[in-house]
This record gives C-alpha cells, structure tokens and sequence, in this order.
C-alpha cells in the first residue's frame, strides 16, 4: 500500500520554508515540488484521501487549485527548466484527475495500489454474470436488426441500472476492506471479489457502447 499523503508532504517549502499542507505546491509562495512530478500515487499528488468514496466536489476544486498554479500558459517567462517542470506537474495532475473523477477507473486505479491484481492478471467475473451478458448481447443485435429503437432503450436502462449495482457493490467492498486490513485472509479476499465486479463493468460498458 502507498504511504499516506501526510507522510509524503515535504514539512516545508524549499523555496520560502514555509510549512507545506500539499505535497504539489506551497501554500504561501506557490513554489512547485519538484518531487511532484514523478509522484506515482493520484491521491497523494492532489492532496486526498486514499479511499474509493471521494467527494467529487472536494476533488474537482483540489484539481481546478492546482492546475491554476501549475499550468504551462501561466510560465511562459520562465526559464526553459521551470516551462518543463510545469508542463510535467500540469500533466500529472490532469491524469489524476481524469482517472480518479471516474469511479470506475478510480476503483481500478485504487485496487492496484492496496495490491490487488489487474484485468490481465484475473478476468474472473461473478458468477453466472457471462451467461447475463450474452444473452443481453443477443437481445441487443436482434433489436438492432429490427430497428427496434425502444427495446433498444430498454436494454440501454436495464444495462445501465446493472451498471450502477456493480459500482455500489464495489463501493461496499472498498468500505469492508477498511474495516479488515489487519487481516491478510479477509483482505485477499475481498480484493479479489473488487477486481470481479471491476470486470463485470467493463463488460456491461462494452454492452452500453453497443447498444
């Protein structure tokens, strides 16, 4: 598992040395950490909790506050070194944010941090969930042959709804992992059922793509 955010914060700026709340920019002259750059953890680098259930209006102002500060457009006066060290930071954040604004994607990011596998490494899915989607896929090329635009809208809903109980379900699993990192066992266990339903929503998004 990744350090905790506080334990990554510099305790001050190397430019003003003043105490930093953010491991991305100082509070008080709005020197950039070069450390920052090269943060692999989102969470970290935008200066939020490492959990699934994030406040997206908290996250869409941490990442609107850092781009203000670290984009390009604003160092165009800059040295060639500090233009480069921007435009590094300023992509790492829009990668953070674009990847941890989608909870699908924010899950997947989250499991490989706390050592869950990857869809390479298991595409195991629940359990009768294949037999569902091919039979939704079936149900999805017929009304596409006949032109059946409300049945059509009707699979869209229903695979949408299942789209949003698997999102649920592996929000619940994130929050019971919480509860059981003391136990090794427990925790396998449940990183493993996170990475079934993570695959069980890419394939009802590639359903929704269809239908």
């Amino acid at each position: 598992m990744s350090e905790p955010a506080e334990q990554v914060i510099p305790a001050k700026c190397r430019k003003c040395d003043k105490p930093m709340s953010t491991p991305l920019v100082c509070d008080y002259c709005k020197e950039l950490n070069p450390a920052a750059a090269a943060m692999t953890d989102y969470f970290t680098l935008l200066g939020l909790a490492q959990r699934f259930d994030l406040d997206e209006g908290e996250l869409h102002e941490k990442y609107v506050a850092l781009s203000r500060h670290a984009h390009p457009d604003l160092h165009t006066e800059d040295s060639p070194e500090v233009q480069q060290l921007h435009l590094q930071v300023s992509a790492a954040v829009n990668d953070a944010y674009s990847t941890l604004k989608d909870a699908a994607a924010r899950a997947s990011y989250l499991l490989g941090l706390l050592g869950g596998k990857s869809s390479a490494q298991d595409k195991s899915v629940p359990d009768g969930f294949l037999g569902t989607m091919m039979m939704m896929q079936e149900e999805i090329a017929d009304a596409k042959a006949a032109g059946d635009s409300a049945e059509l809208k009707r699979l869209r809903k229903v695979l949408q709804t299942q789209h949003d109980g698997l999102l649920r379900r592996i929000a619940a699993l994130f929050a019971e992992l919480q509860q059981a990192v003391a136990c090794e066992a427990v925790r396998a266990d449940l990183l493993g059922e996170i990475r079934k339903q993570l695959n069980a929503v890419s394939y009802v998004k590639k359903l929704l793509s269809l239908a």
